[in-house]
């Protein structure tokens, strides 16, 4: 996770019933700028936080504000048609120049730097030059360059200059201010303009659920057009400069990124709950490679939702809800859609019109974009049920080494059991709360990932990440 000099104060929880214009649910930096905005415009604003603000995603961010969003824009182009995919762009472009401005009216323009964006091609992958004027007819100031200066070579990179670097707690920290929030309120449900958590109620004329994940299921069926993507990332001391970032063409490729004097290297992107064997390894591996004379600081991972089409939803939850409004499926680009979550909520909350919102609509399906996927995730919850079925019990309790974790069965019932290093067991019911998908074991982050939806788990049974709103159950080791 990223190192900052500010820390963002702590807020109390909600003991009491209010009552606001809006109610936004989730205190990453899509919640938090989206309260901000509309506590601008003269609403009053309640926001409500389940942990810590920016504890999350926020917090595990490589704090990329670009309007790149990998190669993006002849696919945009074949599935959504060029006026869509023109709105597209034009939000990412505006987001970009808004972080600008609201950070220099903050008195916190320093937490907003330039950067240069670039996407690159293997010295024997394809050329990037259909990309490139793609880019252009969309409105993008591209640039198609050869590059050097990197460990290794490359054919070309498609440049989009003068993106941006944030700190985001210097940036968050400036926002609070003028912000009513609570804390460590998790919410339990909304029924109609009421949102209910444990010991306090907020009645609102609007609510924004902008919690990564969408916690409210009865409406939008977001658990069949969101799945969850995980990657890796590490932070070298000592390391060559590289000036910008630099993402691989094929997704499956690495990652560079200056952030100050560290070098963040990440990789291993694959869908959550599927066997990713020792990312964390294979990560260090490619930094004695490139980096030899490096000393690791850090390493950690991060986890995005992606929709159907790898475009955000963003706007009203569901045609029966139109008090509800909703920002999820950023991918790996939350810190620029968190800006255009903001100010097209605002504006769709004030009864105005968003010119670009169409492209962002919940309500939107583009069969050539999103019936693939949809098939791929129907697959993994049929393997994910059937998996708790036919599970394959790996040994029994007393043979699992230290650092590993194995299927038991215990009387009649299946448990995942890990032992850690001092040969303590933990057990736990190896299926998730949310939908009852078999659980996979996690060894590089010793975690319980369910593959069917995203959701997580340590090896006590802790809830790590939604969908799931519990923790697993658990059995004591005297007990096994």
């Amino acid at each position: 996770m990223f190192r900052n000099d500010h820390e963002l104060p702590s807020f109390g929880r909600l003991e009491e019933k209010l009552h606001a214009d809006v109610a936004v649910i989730g205190g990453g930096m899509a919640g938090l700028l989206t309260a901000f905005s509309l506590k601008n415009a003269g609403l009053r604003v309640v926001l409500l936080e389940e942990n810590k603000l920016a504890g999350s995603v926020t917090a595990r961010t490589t704090a990329r504000i670009s309007a790149q969003h990998g190669l993006f824009c002849e696919r945009l182009i074949r599935d959504f048609g060029e006026h869509l995919a023109r709105q597209y762009v034009s939000a990412q472009l505006h987001a970009v120049t808004q972080y600008r401005k609201l950070a220099d009216a903050l008195g916190v323009g320093y937490s907003v730097t330039e950067a240069t964006s670039n996407v690159y091609t293997a010295t024997n992958g394809p050329s990037l030059e259909g990309e490139y004027i793609s880019a252009l007819r969309l409105g993008a100031k591209a640039e198609l360059r050869a590059v050097d200066g990197l460990p290794f070579p490359v054919r070309e990179a498609l440049c989009f200059p003068s993106q941006a670097k944030l700190e985001p707690l210097a940036f968050l920290a400036a926002l609070l201010p003028s912000l009513t929030v609570y804390e460590h309120t998790p919410v339990r449900d909304v029924r109609a303009h009421v949102v209910i958590c444990d010991s306090g109620v907020v009645e609102a004329e609007h609510i924004v659920v902008a919690t990564r994940y969408p916690i409210l299921e009865r409406w939008g069926l977001y658990r069949l057009r969101l799945r969850q993507e995980q990657a890796f990332l590490l932070a070298l001391s000592g390391a060559q400069r590289i000036d910008g970032w630099y993402l691989d063409a094929d997704t499956r490729g690495w990652s560079l990124q200056q952030h100050g004097s560290e070098l963040i290297l990440g990789g291993g992107l694959h869908r959550c709950g599927t066997p990713c064997g020792d990312a964390f390894e294979r990560l260090r591996e490619q930094a004695r490679l490139w980096f030899p004379e490096a000393r690791e600081t850090r390493i950690w991972s991060s986890q995005d939702c992606v929709t159907l089409d790898r475009v955000p939803y963003i706007g009203r939850y569901s045609a029966a809800t139109p008090y509800l409004h909703v920002a999820t499926g950023f991918g790996r680009w939350g810190m620029t859609n968190s800006m255009v979550a903001a100010t097209l909520l605002t504006v769709e909350i004030l009864g105005n019109h968003y010119p670009y919102a169409d492209v962002f609509s919940p309500d939107r399906f583009f069969p050539s974009a999103s019936i693939e996927a949809m098939v791929e995730g129907a697959l993994y919850a049929v393997r994910g049920k059937a998996k708790r079925l036919y599970a394959a019990f790996e040994c029994e309790a007393s043979r699992i080494a230290s650092g590993h974790a194995a299927i038991i069965r215990h009387h009649g019932r299946q448990y995942g059991v890990y032992r850690d290093e001092k040969g303590m067991l933990y057990a736990v019911s190896p299926f998730c709360p949310h939908r009852g998908c078999a659980l996979e074991w996690n060894g590089a982050e010793k975690t319980w990932d369910c593959p069917c939806h995203g959701s997580r788990f340590d090896y006590t049974g802790r809830r790590l990440f939604h969908p799931a709103g519990t923790a697993l159950k658990t059995l004591y080791e005297r007990e096994i």
